[in-house]
């Protein structure tokens, strides 16, 4: 989704960078079918800039006989030490990612857990995006991520912060919305306050043969309907 989100927002113009934040278990660089050289163990240990860890990545669209670029910033796989990150050592990141004037939207792909960094990163971004399905225990998973980013956002800030639920892999349009109308009521019921809808991405057998092959339904079914659902979220989100 991260990347999908990236390579949409850069089609229509803007300047991306994905930054891989799933430590110890990053993958990013493998489904854009990057080598890369450097990443970000070596900004932390090896006295690199970032400058010298963001990569560069290309998705043609042969369709459209054209190309667009968004920019990586890989995490670190199967490393120990990633995983004990702590606030301290990620916040000299954040804030010189936040600070660049050379990236309109920086996409933060966070790995599927409620550890320390995680809550950390969500609460200080300026748009949390919870993807979740349809699932009972995916969706009492994300229940639980929006009401510690609540309380986190409250004890840091003093508000709620924006939060957007992406309910992905959903049967119909209509059973996604329904799914959401049960969390939301779950949030306002016991938190006292809802998340909103980003959108319903369908379930789509396209995406598990694309993904085996690295590429982007972008490329190989541009007209497929998961792919014209996530371009109904990022303009939704370029409308932000």
């Amino acid at each position: 989704m991260s990347i999908s989100l990236a390579a949409l927002l850069a089609s229509f113009g803007k300047r991306v960078l994905v930054f891989d934040a799933d430590f110890g278990l990053a993958n990013i660089d493998i489904q854009l079918g990057m080598v890369p050289t450097l990443d970000i163990s070596d900004y932390l240990c090896r006295d690199r800039t970032l400058q010298d860890v963001i990569q560069t990545a290309t998705i043609e669209r042969s369709h459209k006989r054209d190309e667009i670029k968004i920019d990586v910033l890989p995490g670190c796989s199967g490393a120990s030490f990633m995983s004990r990150l702590t606030e301290r050592d990620i916040d000299p990141i954040l804030f010189e990612l936040r600070n660049m004037n050379n990236y309109d939207v920086v996409i933060v792909d966070l790995c599927a857990s409620i550890n320390d960094m995680t809550r950390h990163v969500s609460s200080i971004s300026d748009l949390l995006l919870a993807v979740t399905t349809e699932e009972p225990t995916a969706l009492a998973d994300v229940y639980a991520v929006i009401k510690l980013y609540i309380k986190d956002r409250r004890r840091l800030l003093g508000q709620e912060g924006a939060c957007q639920v992406i309910i992905n892999q959903a049967a119909s349009h209509r059973s996604g919305e329904q799914t959401f109308r049960k969390l939301s009521q779950a949030c306002k019921t016991f938190l006292s306050w809802s998340p909103e809808l980003a959108g319903v991405v369908r379930k789509d057998s396209r995406v598990p043969s694309s993904i085996r092959r690295q590429q982007l339904l972008m490329i190989e079914s541009p007209t497929s309907p998961s792919w014209l659902d996530a371009t109904r979220i990022a303009r939704g989100l370029l409308n932000r």
